[in-house]
């Protein structure tokens, strides 16, 4: 594989990966003022938080080797805590997961990582 199909086929799966953890989120906006049933409602509601959390166990299992404990925490320490405070703030948990990625990313070189 050459380095441009590399290119876009990475491309599109960030694309993809993307779209599949927002269109969620933006049906449940714009169903908030219609009425829908309580278990549908309930349903589109815990779609962000549920998608914030499963990236957060997957990520902060394979971001804390033990070896480097001292290295790796405090950029992870960093991105959760973006995540709460603006997800708190806001309420938005597309916001909270870009906010706390920024975070992560921006500790994580200024460690050095």
């Amino acid at each position: 594989m050459n380095a441009t199909t590399l290119a876009w086929v990475t491309l599109a799966g960030g694309m993809a990966t993307f779209a599949i953890r927002l269109l969620p989120m933006l049906v449940s906006d714009r169903l908030q003022d219609r009425p829908l049933p309580s278990r549908l409602r309930r349903f589109l509601q815990a779609l962000g938080p549920t998608a914030i959390a499963a990236m957060l166990a997957l990520s902060v299992m394979e971001l804390l080797p033990t070896d480097h404990l001292l290295t790796t925490l405090p950029p992870v320490v960093a991105g959760l805590a973006a995540v709460w405070l603006i997800h708190w703030w806001s309420g938005n948990a597309a916001w909270a997961t870009l906010v706390g990625t920024l975070a992560y990313g921006l500790a994580a070189a200024l460690a050095g990582m």
